[in-house]
């Protein structure tokens, strides 16, 4: 006897399409940096994948936590994440250490353009979030985000 699991293909509802502005509001941080380095790790009963990102504007190092992965054999797919890969350049907006709203708070840049993947998610306000802002927009909105105390 053979057994075979299917899943449907489905998206993530979230509330509502947040731009840039909105993004800063709900995070506690940001990070704007190059992916140096992506793995899989196994913590608080659940697979991640951990991106190291070489920030541009400091000498410093931040890590990206999405939820899902491969790992020994097993994997985690999460509906309306964020995907990044070793090399590119990333801004995100942070929630403990998180995407802000999934996969729209992770924008992939090329040089002065910031695009976002979100056709994982739906949006029950019905619209659309947008994929491509221009990177002032972004760092603007960055300039908004509150800062951690101490930090």
């Amino acid at each position: 006897m053979i057994l075979a699991l299917v899943a449907a293909a489905s998206a993530t509802v979230v509330q509502k399409a947040l731009d840039p502005f909105a993004l800063a509001i709900l995070s506690d941080a940001t990070a704007f940096g190059d992916v140096t380095d992506v793995e899989t790790r196994w913590e608080g009963g659940m697979i991640w994948t951990v991106a190291t990102l070489s920030l541009v504007d400091l000498d410093e190092e931040a890590e990206v936590w999405i939820p899902g992965g491969c790992m020994s054999g097993l994997c985690l797919t999460v509906s309306g994440t964020p995907w990044v890969s070793e090399g590119e350049r990333v801004f995100v907006f942070l929630r403990e250490e998180q995407p802000t709203s999934l996969a729209q708070g992770l924008f992939h840049v090329e040089g002065d353009t910031a695009v976002r993947d979100t056709s994982d998610l739906a949006f029950r306000d019905g619209k659309e979030a947008d994929a491509v802002y221009d990177m002032g927009e972004i760092r603007r909105a960055e300039a908004t985000v509150p800062r951690k105390r101490g930090g």
